[in-house]
């Protein structure tokens, strides 16, 4: 009864192939039981030679998948050739080129489509027209003939206001039509259209002084600016229009004056002139203030302030720094300071406003005793907000040139006589302290190589920007005030506070980092 069984379905596959259901033959055929029948091997050789002609017309046809799928069914039945091999590997090299030609034809299409939606009109034109859908290459050609139009339309609009004289409303169309449909041939001929208009109105506007149009035409052009960065230059100039109004506000008019001498390099401008003039008489009365008896009082006294005076950079925040309950309390800077940094050197901590400078020995008032022959009041050092005057009480030259008054610049060198020598520092912007470094011939009782003009925060470590320079370790220390005492904290790089804060105790050596420091009373004698 089973050989009638298998008989039969050994029958059932030989019609199917013999019909040509050569699929229908491979499913009775792949059955375990019969594959095995000695009876089936005939039927399964006759099976393979059908699927081998089989996959060499789907190949013919190009459906390699098809194809493979047949010689897989091929390689399942064991009957594997050397010829079955070969074509399996060309259907295989064709599918993989199909593929990538695929792939290529779609990385096509969506960079044509991103750069007729970004606006890039005549890049898209030409990667349109290189496309090889003709359906996909339609559908661009109208969306890239919509964008054209609209932007037509725009760069229109801004033209006809350039031609009105209407130069904000040209260079917004403008910058419309390029952020919408990208930039074109037309629209890069109105940007130098608009370039032109630009400087020649923005030229104007400065000369006449009105300063507010110019500002508000600039702020138009930062698109325009990216197409033609030559009109970078009025940025320029707007920024120190703008330092200029500043420098105004607060009073400052040495920096003012120097504002204004940059203005006039970059556009020469009548109101330039008269400007100036007042910025110059205002400095030098301030200056006369200062240097008269009165002046002086007022600041020594610390009374007075002749001009507002902002707090010094650093002063009322600490970044949540309290005066602790317990522990020593640090240094008060009630009087003079004593600075001693291991490895470095000896400095004097002042925090007054008006510094004396004379003979040593030539008295009690005298803050920095020179030892040299010079008067016993040669000099003063004054303070006004961020700024330092030198005012002359005995021939002093700074940089080669004799003063009677002087505002004082980082990297001053004043001479007071052949062995009297300093140079003014204030090496960073983001403090008020300013030093005195003294030439070795010079130095002060114990040692003092440099005066500290203390306002605020002082930074110490081996950098050129820091107030005291350690010639030990790397680390970087901010000096700051609290409560009337000193504190010290670890900085960065930039110069910004890191960690806790801990006080500075007097005679007391305490190390931070690898800066170990003492502070004591100063006492010349």
């Amino acid at each position: 009864m089973f050989s009638r069984w298998m008989f039969a379905r050994l029958r059932a596959a030989e019609n199917a192939l013999h019909q040509g259901r050569i699929d229908e033959a491979l499913r009775r055929l792949s059955e375990p039981d019969v594959r095995d029948d000695r009876r089936a091997q005939k039927l399964t050789d006759e099976l393979a030679r059908a699927l081998l002609a089989r996959a060499r017309v789907q190949a013919q046809g190009g459906s390699y998948r098809d194809a493979l799928s047949d010689l897989q069914s091929l390689e399942a039945l064991g009957r594997f050739t050397p010829d079955a091999e070969a074509l399996r590997k060309r259907a295989e090299d064709e599918l993989r080129a199909r593929v990538g030609r695929h792939q290529a034809r779609e990385e096509a299409f969506a960079k044509a489509a991103a750069d007729v939606q970004q606006g890039r009109l005549e890049s898209g034109r030409l990667a349109v027209e290189k496309l090889e859908d003709p359906q996909g290459r339609e559908q661009l050609r109208e969306e890239l003939d919509i964008r054209v139009q609209r932007s037509a339309q725009l760069l229109d609009q801004a033209n006809e206001a350039l031609r009105r004289g209407d130069l904000l409303t040209a260079c917004r169309l403008w910058e419309e039509a390029c952020e919408r449909h990208g930039r074109s041939r037309p629209s890069d001929e109105l940007a130098g259209q608009l370039v032109a208009a630009y400087r020649t109105a923005m030229d104007e506007w400065f000369r006449a002084g009105r300063l507010e149009r110019m500002l508000a035409g600039l702020d138009a052009t930062r698109a325009l600016r990216l197409f033609a960065p030559e009109l970078n230059e009025y940025e320029n100039r707007a920024r120190l229009l703008r330092r200029a109004v500043e420098q105004l506000a607060g009073l400052d008019s040495s920096g003012l004056h120097d504002t204004l001498l940059r203005l006039r390099a970059a556009g020469d401008a009548e109101w330039i002139s008269p400007v100036m003039q007042a910025a110059q008489q205002i400095a030098e009365a301030r200056g006369a203030l200062l240097a008269s008896p009165l002046g002086l009082l007022g600041l020594s006294l610390h009374r007075i302030t002749l001009i507002g005076t902002p707090p010094a950079r650093g002063e009322g925040h600490n970044g949540g720094v309290e005066r602790p309950a317990a522990g020593p309390p640090g240094a008060a800077l009630a009087g003079g300071l004593l600075l001693l940094i291991d490895g470095t050197g000896s400095s004097l901590l002042t925090t007054r406003d008006l510094l004396r400078i004379g003979r040593a020995g030539g008295g009690r008032e005298i803050d920095v005793p020179i030892p040299a022959d010079i008067q016993s009041h040669h000099a003063d050092v004054v303070r006004d907000g961020e700024d330092y005057f030198l005012i002359a009480r005995g021939p002093v030259r700074v940089n080669r040139q004799p003063v009677v008054r002087r505002l004082l610049r980082d990297g001053d060198r004043v001479v007071f006589g052949p062995n009297a020598k300093l140079t003014f520092r204030k090496p960073s912007v983001k403090s008020d302290t300013a030093v005195l470094l003294l030439s070795d011939r010079c130095r002060l009782p114990r040692d003092v190589s440099s005066v500290v003009l203390f306002r605020g925060t002082c930074v110490l470590g081996p950098q050129p920007s820091c107030h005291v320079q350690t010639r030990e370790g790397d680390s970087r220390l901010v000096l700051f005030e609290r409560h009337g005492e000193l504190y010290v904290r670890k900085a960065a790089r930039d110069g910004q506070p890191t960690g806790p804060a801990a006080p500075l105790p007097m005679r007391q050596t305490k190390a931070f980092g690898d800066v170990r420091m003492t502070v004591r009373e100063y006492e010349p004698g």
